[in-house]
């Protein structure tokens, strides 16, 4: 009888095994990470407010702002973890430049800048089947310093002040025209070390747009570019970094220096913030209230993700009106061909930068320095998403 009763039992094991091997092969992916083929899982979170639903298995790539980096991180990070590994994002941080130039190349299934395509560009990409670029995030840039006894957010400084200091004209910190917009600071009688990029940069593009906005002479001597000659490197007061990275580990390591970063790499290295005064003539640190009352200026001029955004973003979007608006606000962007060879990647794309512009967009989704897309920017991307196909 004993000798029955495991019989039966082994074979009830036997079964559970089969069945569960059977179970197992049918649900197992078609294909890793990496791969051109699609997987069988439909995995759905159970909290709403994270709901992603793929049947998706595979990898994009992308490069470019340093601006944009930190946030995108976050948000390749969540989504591998949202998707259980079966989407996988990957992001460098080579700035907004090599970053186009790059996805020119075919290299990249996206690229990340600051500034939008130049028209040359945009048309060329036009005529090869279509592009699309729209904003995914708020970034503010934030004008950084290093004087020892002056806290963050002390200092208060002016655009053309600012360009000034860039172009060589002042030198010392107790500057008249430094002392005049801050007398009860006891400022130094030391040379400034001006710092900026040493790369092509977006956030140097977006930068110097606003130094040519509120500066006649930079406009006329420098300009608007994402390489510049600075004025102050003849002097011998400029020191240059690559990357928002290389400029905020220049000002923390010179006494006495100033750069511009982007926000969220001020607040990861401790950087000290100036006030800078808007174009209603108050000086402003880039709060949420501030962001927001900028974002909300530029709404009414921002065009469609298939169109030319050049003569627009950034010079005309830079120190936008508005009592409590942050002057230096900027959106970055995503860059995406319309047509793509492969159709698991065109879905992959559309899955996460759909995720992006939507949950991605939710405070515990945002990196500290970056500021959510009000909805009526967030559309804009959306609504170019659809136009993604296989050709």
């Amino acid at each position: 009888m004993y000798t029955k009763y495991i019989i039966v039992i082994a074979a009830v094991v036997i079964v559970a095994l089969v069945s569960a091997f059977m179970l197992s092969y049918l649900w197992m992916p078609t294909g890793g990470i990496g791969s051109r083929g699609s997987a069988t899982t439909t995995l759905t979170t159970t909290s709403p407010a994270t709901r992603v639903t793929t049947t998706l298995s595979g990898v994009v790539n992308g490069a470019g702002a340093t601006f944009l980096n930190p946030q995108m991180q976050a948000w390749a990070s969540k989504f591998y973890e949202l998707t259980g590994g079966r989407i996988q994002v990957n992001y460098q941080s080579i700035g907004s430049g090599a970053g186009q130039a790059k996805f020119r190349e075919g290299v990249l299934d996206f690229a990340g800048s600051d500034p939008p395509l130049k028209s040359d560009i945009y048309n060329e990409f036009k005529a090869k089947g279509g592009i699309i670029q729209f904003p995914v995030i708020i970034g503010t840039i934030v004008i950084v310093y290093n004087i020892p006894g002056v806290e963050s957010g002390k200092l208060r400084l002016t655009g053309e002040v600012v360009a000034k200091i860039y172009l060589g004209e002042i030198s010392y910190w107790d500057d008249p025209a430094i002392k005049a917009l801050n007398p009860d600071l006891n400022l130094p009688h030391e040379k400034i070390i001006a710092v900026h990029r040493s790369d092509g940069s977006g956030t140097t593009r977006v930068f110097t747009a606003y130094l040519s906005k509120v500066s006649e002479a930079w406009k006329s001597k420098v300009g608007s570019d994402f390489t510049v000659s600075w004025p102050v490197d003849e002097l011998g007061n400029g020191v240059g970094g690559k990357g928002n990275e290389g400029v905020s580990a220049a000002v923390k390591q010179n006494p006495y220096s100033i750069g511009y970063v982007e926000t969220a790499y001020a607040y990861s290295t401790s950087l000290a913030i100036a006030l800078i005064m808007n174009r209603d003539g108050n000086y402003v640190l880039p709060t949420k209230e501030a962001v927001a009352s900028a974002a909300k200026a530029l709404v009414k001029v921002l065009p469609k993700a298939d169109e030319d955004w050049s003569n627009i973003f950034p010079d005309q979007t830079v120190d936008p009106p508005g009592k409590e608006s942050y002057p230096i606000t900027s959106f970055s962007f995503v860059i995406l061909r319309q047509v793509y060879d492969d159709p698991v990647k065109v879905a992959i794309l559309k899955e996460f930068f759909e995720w992006v512009l939507t949950d991605g967009q939710r405070p515990e989704n945002i990196v500290e320095g970056y500021d959510p897309l009000p909805p009526e920017v967030a559309v804009i991307g959306l609504d170019g998403l659809k136009l993604l196909r296989t050709g």
